[in-house]
């Protein structure tokens, strides 16, 4: 795919993701059913898969630590660009991907911010048995891991080029586990569907820039990285 590609696609996703974030602030608004007293958009179709899905902790609870795991994926990039840092003496000389991944993680704490201020939904149930909302859009934890494996799979694939096995391997797994968490999420009643939806658009947004901002002119590939 071309950078220029790319970049229409991250905007044209970026602008649906805006334009549903405001269409869940102000379509078919309605009473939650659950959950604190509270109003939510789409308020008919969110109510309906909330009562189909009903709520399944152990699912929250897995989730809880995939997102841990896929933290533990950004950081082994980390330390590539830590031994980067050490072995070429120059912060400037790192291959460009560290710095696009350094900022697609940055922008994933901003997104949390700006959404606990501005609280589209609460959550469909009160958590940790204390009656307090808690914001629940975008699903965080959707957002989290779907970014960071997805950027982790464009990576692993320009890194291994040459290496079939290896690159099908990590990306069968790499979407493996983007659909169990996604489907456990989903399912587990904690969140609205419409907070899924919005972290995977957003997720594709983010995506799609990430593979034009980070693409080198000369791929990396193992064995090759400069000193």
């Amino acid at each position: 795919m071309q950078k220029k590609k790319s970049y229409l696609y991250g905007t044209f996703f970026l602008i649906v993701s805006v334009v549903f974030s405001v269409l869940t602030k102000t379509v078919d608004v309605g009473p939650q059913l659950s959950g604190p007293p509270a109003e939510i958009g789409f308020s008919t179709i969110n109510n309906r898969f909330h009562a189909f899905t009903k709520v399944h902790m152990s699912f929250y609870d897995i989730t809880d630590v995939m997102g841990i795991i896929a933290i533990g994926f950004g950081l082994i990039f980390g330390a590539v660009g830590l031994f980067q840092l050490i072995k070429r003496k120059n912060i400037f000389k790192l291959d460009r991907y560290i710095y696009c991944l350094g900022g697609t993680y940055a922008l994933l704490g901003i997104i949390y911010a700006v959404f606990e201020k501005i609280s589209i939904n609460y959550r469909p149930i009160y958590m940790n048995g204390i009656n307090i909302a808690e914001p629940s859009f975008p699903s965080s934890h959707t957002l989290l891991i779907c970014t960071i494996l997805t950027t982790a799979i464009i990576q692993v694939n320009r890194i291994f080029e040459g290496y079939k096995g290896i690159k099908t391997g990590l990306t069968v797994f790499g979407c493996l586990y983007i659909a169990v968490a996604v489907v456990l999420r989903l399912f587990s009643g904690v969140h609205w569907l419409t907070d899924i939806v919005a972290s995977l658009l957003m997720t594709t947004s983010i995506t799609f820039f990430y593979y034009g901002l980070s693409k080198e002119e000369k791929p990396v590939k193992v064995g090759k990285h400069s000193a």
